[in-house]
């Protein structure tokens, strides 16, 4: 342990857990209902938990953050075409332009179909258990 402060790395372990366990609630959400509100929902409980990775990286695997970090990375980058999708798509409505809506609705689908693959294998893979053990939140 490299802080010397006592109760640190409990707490530490305490927020992990919990935002771990939220973003899983929000993969499960997601899953069933990709929609804008979930996919920001998911998005956000992604960033916190990345957040954290980075705070208390001092208590953790650093191949293992690594690892982690780049699977939420690529959840993130897939989520923010979605999310710019939806954005585009709620502008377009106001304007009036089909032609555009049609190429972003086509757009949005296909990366939705990629999205609920990706969350298919992560939940598939039971992702927060694997990750809970391989941060060792269960035994630090």
């Amino acid at each position: 342990m490299k802080s010397g402060v006592p109760g640190v790395k409990d707490y530490a372990v305490d927020r992990l857990n919990h935002l771990l366990t939220r973003l899983a609630f929000e993969v499960h959400r997601a899953s069933k209902a990709p929609g804008a509100d979930e996919i920001h929902d998911l998005r956000v409980s992604v960033r916190r938990f990345s957040q954290a990775l980075t705070t208390f990286a001092d208590f953790l695997p650093k191949w293992k953050v690594k690892k982690i970090d780049k699977r939420l990375k690529r959840m993130l980058r897939l989520t923010s075409d979605i999310r710019n999708r939806d954005i585009a798509l709620e502008y377009l409505a106001e304007k009036h332009h089909p032609e555009h809506r049609n190429r972003l609705e086509k757009e949005r689908l296909e990366l939705q179909r990629q999205f609920s693959e990706m969350l298919r294998r992560w939940t598939a893979r039971d992702f927060s258990a694997k990750w809970r053990t391989s941060l060792s939140l269960d035994t630090l």
